[in-house]
C-alpha cells in the first residue's frame, strides 16, 4: 500500500510536470506585465557562441519564469495565503489599511535628507537666488494610515523641520492639513487629481495666485487603473478609476519639451501604456513647458518635481502665462541653463514627496 501511494504520489507529480510543459508550449509568450509594471523576458536568440556563454542560460531561466503558465494567478495565491490565511502584516512590503495599499517605509535615512537639501540649496544659488521659491512636501500615505494601524513610519517631524531649516530662503507651504488617505489612489501612491482641491486653494493662497474656480472643470473618467501598488502587493485588488479634469485653460494649451511629449495637457492614449497615470502630461519627462495664451497673468512659473507634478501642474497653469517642469531625476542639474531661461522666472516652486526626499541620491 505504501509503494503504490508513493507511485501515485511520483504519478501525479510527473503529469503536472507534464501538463505544465505543454501548457507552456501551447500557450503563446506574454510581452508584458501590466501588474508588474514591466517587459516579460523572452526567449534569447540562439547562436553557437550564445549557447556557450553563461549569459544564454541565464536569459533561459528568466525567460521560463516570466513566460510560467499562470504566472500571476500563482503570485496571487502566494500573497493571498500569505496575508489572508497565514496573517502577515503585509506582503512584498505592501499593506492594506482602510481600502488603500501603501508600502512600508519606516526609517528616514538622514544621508539622504541631506542630499536633498543639499541639491536644493545648490540649485537656488546657481538658477533662481533672485525669484520667488515656494516649497511643499508631499507626504505619502503612511504619513496618514500608518501610525493608527500599527504600522511603523519614518520620522516626518523631522523631515518636514530638516527641510523647513535648511532652505530658509523658500516660503514652506503645509500640505498636510490639505490631504487624508482617501486623496490617494486605492492602488497606487500618487494623490487623485481630483480630490486636490484643498491642496490648489493652499498653494494659491501662499502663492498669491487668482486660478478658475474648481467649478470650471470638468471630469474625464477611465476605467481600469491599476497602480504600482497593485502589482507589488500581487493581492486581488480592484481596478479603479482614474480621473482627469479639464477646463477652457487646460484644453487652451501647448506642450513642449527635448523629449517630444504629447503637446496636450492630458493624453488619454497613454493610459494604455504600462503606467496609466502618463495620462498627466506624458508621464517622466526631464523638461516640460507649458504655454497658457489664456493666462490672468504674464508671470513665469518653474516646478522643480517628481512625478506628483504631473496631475497637480494642471489645476495651476491658470495663474502663469509659462509654466516649466524640470525632473532632476532624469536631467543632470548642470545642464538645466540649455533648457530652462532663468532669467524670466517670476516664482519658483519645490515640491517634492517624501519618498523622493528620503531616497534624494536619484537626483542628479
Amino acid at each position: 500500500m505504501q509503494k503504490l501511494t508513493q507511485r501515485l504520489t511520483i504519478a501525479v507529480f510527473a503529469l503536472v510536470l507534464l501538463g505544465f510543459m505543454v501548457l507552456h508550449l501551447l500557450l503563446p509568450d506574454g510581452t508584458i506585465s501590466r501588474a508588474e509594471r514591466r517587459k516579460l523576458q523572452q526567449f534569447p536568440a540562439v547562436s553557437g557562441e550564445a549557447l556557450l556563454s553563461a549569459e544564454f542560460s541565464e536569459d533561459v531561466e528568466d525567460y521560463l519564469l516570466d513566460q510560467f503558465p499562470f504566472r500571476d494567478s500563482f503570485r496571487t495565491l502566494k500573497a493571498v495565503w500569505t496575508y489572508d490565511l497565514l496573517g502577515q502584516k503585509d506582503n512584498n512590503g505592501i499593506y492594506i489599511a482602510e481600502g488603500t495599499a501603501s508600502k512600508l517605509d519606516a526609517t528616514l535615512d538622514e544621508k539622504q535628507l541631506k542630499l536633498f537639501t543639499d541639491k536644493m540649496n545648490s540649485l537656488h544659488e546657481t538658477y533662481f537666488p533672485q525669484a520667488n521659491v515656494y516649497y511643499a512636501v508631499i507626504p505619502d500615505k503612511n504619513y496618514y494610515l500608518a501610525p493608527s494601524h500599527g504600522y511603523p513610519t519614518l520620522d516626518y517631524e523631522k523631515l518636514f523641520s530638516t527641510v523647513e531649516a535648511e532652505l530658509p530662503w523658500a516660503t514652506h507651504v503645509d500640505l498636510t492639513g490639505s490631504l487624508t488617505a482617501a486623496d490617494y489612489y486605492a492602488t497606487d501612491s500618487h494623490w487623485r487629481q481630483e480630490r486636490l482641491q484643498k491642496v490648489v486653494d493652499t498653494l494659491a493662497s501662499a502663492m498669491e495666485l487668482t486660478l478658475p474656480s474648481w467649478e470650471s472643470y470638468t471630469p474625464h473618467t477611465l476605467s481600469g487603473f491599476q497602480g504600482v501598488y497593485y502589482g507589488q502587493a500581487a493581492l486581488p485588488l480592484p481596478a479603479e478609476d482614474l480621473i482627469y479634469l479639464t477646463n477652457e485653460i487646460t484644453e487652451g494649451c501647448t506642450v513642449s519639451g527635448p523629449e517630444n511629449p504629447s503637446p496636450t495637457v492630458y493624453d488619454p492614449a497613454k493610459f494604455e501604456n504600462l503606467d496609466g497615470y502618463d495620462v498627466f502630461l506624458s508621464g517622466a519627462q526631464a523638461v516640460l513647458t507649458i504655454e497658457n495664451p489664456n493666462a490672468a497673468s504674464d508671470k513665469n512659473l518653474v516646478i522643480f518635481r517628481d512625478s506628483y507634478g504631473s496631475s497637480l501642474t494642471p489645476l495651476l497653469l491658470g495663474g502663469y502665462r509659462t509654466v516649466t517642469l524640470v525632473d532632476v531625476r532624469y536631467v543632470a542639474s548642470q545642464y538645466l541653463g540649455q533648457f530652462v531661461d532663468f532669467s524670466q522666472v517670476d516664482d519658483v516652486l519645490l515640491l517634492y514627496s517624501t519618498t523622493v526626499i528620503n531616497s534624494a541620491g536619484i537626483l542628479r
